[in-house]
């Protein structure tokens, strides 16, 4: 069920989808919808860097809350220069997760 949703733009922002819709040859409204959706997907993946960068959740846990799997995790950590901290701990937490799924 989709929901309509208003919003301001700046006209110079309202231009840009234009321009762009327009070579895409898509209507605005696909456009903000495919725009808005990469932007969750990517804000959903920053909050897991960052929960997993604080040491707030195990590798895993990062991924299932992003939406991915966990070797596209390692690959997110890798691409944002972040460095694997992996314990025994986290293993086990990770063990008991993969058991739950």
């Amino acid at each position: 069920m989709s929901k309509t949703v208003s919003l301001r733009l700046l006209k110079r922002s309202l231009s840009e989808l234009d321009e762009l819709a327009k070579l895409e040859d898509k209507d605005r409204s696909t456009l903000v919808r495919e725009i808005l959706e990469v932007g969750v997907r990517e804000k959903k993946i920053e909050h897991s860097l960052r929960l997993y960068q604080a040491g707030k959740v195990s590798l895993w846990k990062a991924a299932r809350l992003a939406g991915l799997s966990l070797w596209e995790m390692i690959e997110a950590l890798s691409s944002k220069k972040i460095q694997i901290q992996y314990s025994e701990h986290d293993l086990e937490k990770d063990l008991k997760a993969l058991e739950e799924a």
